[in-house]
């Protein structure tokens, strides 16, 4: 049965790639959050350099990859048609110059240089399109359980931090809980791992169902499930997870007799980071499914008491 690879979100992977493959990714994340007119105006401004630089260097000097050098910033940092106007901006003055520097045996011939430059300039942009196409995909993939379709642990991680932020800023709670199926086994046992699969799928579905847009439920490894409720005080995630956990039973107690067991914190104050607030929920989890299964056991974090429904 497929499973993600993190036994859950406090096991985060350290950031790969050395230094300096760090840095230029944060250069080009910042580049590509600029307001729309400063990378417009970027693009512009580069293109204006390079037909400067060509236009006073003379005929003798070729230019030609140079103009490439527009293009790319537009196709990776603006649109694929913005690319393609930049193409077609680059090819047009590299033709003028020619024409005003160069005397050429017939008229044609500029014309003729001119359009192999932009369908090339057009090509490259075309490839451009087509590798951020593939890292969307690839990187959406990576963010996604590929068996339920819904977030990883690497995502819940990522919202439970960002969770904490904003509840730094703004002092508004937020809950998180853990699920964990009770008698799960016992399905991949009787009846095989791809009954198991299918039940994962309906409890992915389930929960999903019954969470917010602004909410998030992620499989984090097995059948264990994390929800970050954000904005959610404790009567709010008393309501919320009742909620689940009966539609839960509807869903999966008659055709599989299986339950779970909810470890939920609500967080008034911001924990210090992400692995002590999901370890907080685990351990509450934990502490439901030895006490007795098909509880969920809530706790508000600074907390004087736990109590169990």
């Amino acid at each position: 049965m497929s499973e993600v690879a993190t036994r859950g979100p406090g096991d985060r992977e350290s950031p790969v790639g050395t230094p300096s493959q760090r840095d230029t990714a944060s250069v080009a994340r910042r580049v590509a959050l600029a307001p729309l007119w400063a990378r417009a105006a970027a693009c512009l401004l580069l293109l204006g350099l390079v037909a400067l630089l060509d236009e006073l260097t003379g005929g003798e000097l070729s230019f030609s990859v140079f103009y490439l050098i527009p293009v790319l910033f537009a196709g990776v940092f603006i649109s694929r048609t913005t690319g393609r106007v930049t193409a077609l901006a680059g090819a047009a003055v590299w033709g003028y110059l020619e024409v005003v520097e160069r005397v050429y045996s017939a008229a044609w011939i500029p014309v003729w240089n001119t359009a192999v430059r932009l369908m090339f300039f057009l090509a490259i942009n075309e490839l451009v399109h087509i590798a951020r196409a593939a890292h969307a995909r690839e990187r959406e993939s990576s963010r996604r359980d590929s068996l339920t379709g819904i977030a990883n642990g690497r995502v819940f991680a990522e919202r439970v931090e960002q969770a904490i932020a904003q509840s730094k800023r703004d002092g508004r709670p937020f809950t998180i809980a853990y699920a964990d199926l009770d008698r799960f086994k016992q399905v991949n046992d009787a009846f095989g791992h791809s009954e198991g699969d299918t039940l994962l799928r309906v409890v992915a579905e389930t929960i999903s169902r019954d969470l917010r847009t602004i909410d998030l439920v992620a499989r984090l490894g097995g059948d264990e499930f994390g929800l970050l409720l954000t904005a959610t005080g404790a009567d709010g995630a008393h309501t919320t997870l009742a909620r689940i956990a009966e539609s839960l039973g509807r869903e999966t107690g008659e055709r599989w007799g299986v339950g779970a067991t909810f470890g939920a914190v609500t967080f008034v104050e911001s924990p210090a980071d992400v692995d002590l607030a999901v370890r907080i929920a685990d351990d509450l989890m934990y502490r439901g499914k030895s006490q007795k299964r098909g509880t969920i056991m809530y706790m508000t974090w600074p907390a004087d008491s736990t109590e169990a429904e």
